[in-house]
């Protein structure tokens, strides 16, 4: 049940919170620092209800756990447990967020802070320029071409959300569909050919899981469908290894003018590779490795022309988090992923525009995300926040309001 609060101090609330994440990387530690005193006034101000929604939603804490432990055996203990707390709370303030705001609350406040970063960003003239391609990029309120592209997809998945929920007034559903078409603009003019594939993307299959669940199939042939995406999802990802190795994707993205090495992505996946050997059951811990003065991050830095100590990653979320927390890191992100999956397809009905909708179209992009990013677990990040905000929605009965 939802905690009854003044509708003006939540959407304040959800407002600072948002905004906070998706400023972060222009205002930095202000920005934190806003995000940390709000979120805590906000769950402390309900503690009872807190304890009991993280203990109702523990599958979020599982990653962060590990995490904390990781600081064990981390080469800079400090900075890994600061981080560590940061994401702790970072979760602890979603899961509160999630099960104390309407969704209606939720969107309309979203969507206001994300329409002013959107439109900054259109007109602003912040660029950057990636030192492997040589290719100068729009990055506007963040700090790279990656980071805009996915705080963008955030906001179109939210905005679809806001102006397709027929249980919301019409003007916070213009609002919707003006964040949508701004949001479009910017991911269009930031030119990153992977977001906008993965946007569309994960729209389709957002529409395609709605349409599917929504049939009126009987178990057993409900289950063998399920078998049929199964088996046909691991013979993509097969074919995608097989063309990575046999020299078929080289060939196809010199023809369409790409780098083939995926902008040096394939280069780091191979060193990360290297790195899960030596330290293959715990990894190196977690937010341990990129730290000025540490060999292995300064190489990766100068390889890839860029400033010594800046935010990085292996740019796929199989090999960072067996980098960072080794197999049974992974095995937990598996476990994870799986328990994700088999609660959207147990659902008998979805509808469009519900809170169950907004959860199977941000999980929908963050899973075609993995392949080439690794986004899913950082603290004072837009991305994890509506990560564990979809989770606390997928265990819940559907809201329309």
């Amino acid at each position: 049940m939802l905690i009854k609060k003044d509708h003006l101090y939540a959407s304040v609330w959800a407002f600072l919170a948002v905004g906070a994440l998706l400023f972060n990387s222009m205002f930095g530690g202000v920005a934190a620092l806003i995000f940390l005193i709000a979120g805590c006034i906000y769950a402390a101000s309900g503690i009872t209800f807190t304890l009991k929604a993280c203990r109702q939603n523990w599958e979020l804490f599982l990653i962060p756990a590990l995490c904390l432990v990781s600081v064990v055996w981390s080469d800079i203990p400090t900075f890994s447990l600061r981080a560590n707390i940061q994401f702790l709370l970072t979760t602890v303030f979603a899961v509160v967020i999630a099960r104390r705001l309407t969704l209606n609350l939720f969107l309309r406040s979203s969507a206001v802070v994300m329409l002013i970063a959107m439109l900054i960003s259109l007109f602003s003239s912040r660029t950057a320029l990636n030192g492997m391609t040589g290719e100068i990029s729009l990055i506007g309120i963040f700090n790279s071409k990656n980071n805009l592209a996915t705080n963008t997809a955030m906001c179109i998945a939210l905005a679809i959300t806001l102006s397709m929920n027929k249980k919301i007034d019409f003007t916070s559903r213009m609002l919707g569909l003006l964040l949508l078409l701004i949001s479009t603009l910017v991911l269009v003019k930031a030119k990153s050919l992977g977001a906008i594939v993965f946007v569309i993307c994960s729209i389709l299959i957002s529409f395609i899981i709605v349409y599917y669940q929504n049939l009126l199939l009987d178990s057993f042939t409900r289950s063998k469908l399920n078998w049929l995406m199964v088996l046909t999802f691991l013979f993509v990802i097969c074919f995608i290894v097989f063309s990575l190795i046999n020299g078929s994707f080289n060939e196809f993205m010199y023809n369409i003018g790409k780098d083939p090495t995926l902008t040096g992505r394939t280069l780091l996946w191979e060193r990360g590779g290297h790195l899960i050997a030596e330290r293959p059951l715990l990894g190196v811990g977690f937010q341990s490795l990129f730290y000025i003065g540490n060999n292995v991050a300064e190489d990766i830095w100068a390889i890839h022309h860029v400033p010594s100590g800046a935010g990085f990653n292996f740019h796929n979320m199989y090999v960072d988090i067996s980098v960072e927390l080794g197999l049974l890191g992974l095995f937990l992100y598996l476990i994870f992923i799986t328990m994700i999956i088999r609660k959207i397809f147990n659902f008998k009905h979805i509808t469009v525009g519900s809170s169950h909708f907004f959860a199977v179209t941000i999980m929908s992009y963050l899973f075609l995300q993995t392949f080439l990013e690794a986004a899913w677990f950082e603290q004072f990040t837009i991305i994890y926040f509506f990560m564990c905000i979809s989770c606390v929605y997928l265990k819940e009965e559907e809201r329309y309001e």
